[in-house]
């Protein structure tokens, strides 16, 4: 794991479950969200008889200290740096009163078929998807008695804006009231045949589970697409430049707008009620504190 994760007790190959440790588990590292200011909790997620440990970073504002609050979970960028992207989401929890956790999902056990992409390429049990992990997590969060009300906002910047619209494409289900993909680097296109650009999953839902009926679903419930309109560098380094991210657009933002306007495309050809809607955010980059500041305004402001 990353130096960014408090140290806890891992085997050879770092890769046994606390849980099958001699030692025990403290309760601060057990239940989430328990003090006021920046912290973390172990999350044992277990699934067919595997257990991993997944460490969470979390911020509580002292508004929240006496009373629940909602939870935003803000998913990392390519760096995996957790910390990061909790701490850049500071400012708007304490403007907002939000509870904020980010859990880290390291290169060495969560690679990019993992992380971005889920999982899901040939794996039909939806609970060992990486979407479902958060779910699970989100079992221990209502546990604590500090997540107010029965849904999150589950938020993505850069990487994380790709697990979090490929999460709403492929788990509607889930109890994410609202997701945010913020400048991703390109796109599962939401569509099949001649939407799908002749191309499969990653890059649109051919080869998934999807159907029409899970994508109406999908439409249906709210998506936020956020796009730092000067996210327009065709040469970033860490940006996808396969030919299937080529094809979706030169650049992030205008990869970003071709996505929302296939999926409304796609939503008109359905017929399905379409609660997705574009924010472009004037003047800023790829600028994770930037982008989540505004995707708290937009989200919370009112």
């Amino acid at each position: 794991m990353q130096s960014q994760n408090k140290p806890i007790l891992i085997a050879a190959a770092g890769l046994v479950a606390i849980a099958l440790s001699s030692v025990p588990i403290r309760a601060h590292d057990a239940t989430p969200f328990r003090e006021a200011g920046v912290s973390h909790v172990i999350h044992l997620d277990e699934v067919g008889g595997k257990v991993n440990d997944i460490n969470i970073e979390t911020y509580v504002p002292q508004a929240c200290a006496e009373r629940p609050c909602p939870l935003v979970v803000v998913m990392h960028g390519l760096q995996r740096r957790a910390d990061q992207v909790r701490d850049a989401w500071i400012a708007a929890a304490d403007r907002h009163g939000l509870l904020i956790a980010a859990p880290h999902f390291d290169r060495e056990r969560f690679p990019t078929r993992l992380y971005q992409q889920g999982g899901v390429q040939r794996e039909p049990d939806k609970a060992k998807w990486i979407y479902a992990t958060i779910e699970r997590f989100f079992d221990k969060a209502l546990a604590s008695g500090r997540v107010k009300g029965q849904d999150y906002v589950l938020y993505g910047h850069s990487a994380g804006a790709q697990f979090a619209h490929r999460m709403a494409l492929l788990m509607p289900e889930a109890r994410f009231s609202t997701v945010v993909s913020a400048n991703a680097g390109y796109y599962t296109l939401p569509g099949f045949g001649e939407l799908s650009d002749g191309r499969a999953f990653p890059f649109s839902l051919t080869g998934t589970p999807a159907s029409p009926e899970t994508l109406r679903r999908s439409f249906a419930k709210p998506m936020l697409i956020m796009l730092g309109d000067q996210d327009n560098d065709p040469l970033h380094e860490q940006l996808n430049k396969s030919d299937g991210a080529n094809a979706q657009g030169a650049h992030r933002f205008a990869r970003g707008q071709n996505f929302a306007a296939v999926a409304a495309r796609q939503a008109a050809s359905l017929g399905a009620a379409y609660n997705w809607r574009v924010e472009i955010v004037p003047g800023v980059g790829h600028e994770q504190a930037k982008m989540a500041d505004a995707a708290g305004a937009a989200l919370f402001g009112r």
